[in-house]
């Protein structure tokens, strides 16, 4: 499984999970999930988040960013 920055990235803006589900249409679970590094989500999905987490956060966070490639 793919780590990620999501949830320190939250923490960094002050968003909650919860915010970032309902602006991105996605399951709380499901971001829960991502956050807590219990399961990678699938491309559509990670789009998802970053476009909303972008938007929450009035930035211009990259996919890499957020979900950093393997190396």
């Amino acid at each position: 499984m793919a780590r990620n920055n999501l949830k320190s990235t939250l923490e960094k803006e002050g968003i909650r999970q919860s915010e970032l589900a309902r602006k991105s249409g996605v399951g709380s679970g499901t971001v829960n999930r991502a956050c807590n590094q219990r399961r990678t989500p699938t491309a559509t999905i990670r789009n998802k988040l970053v476009k909303s987490l972008n938007e929450l956060a009035g930035k211009e966070y990259g996919h890499d960013d957020i979900f950093p490639s393997r190396a």
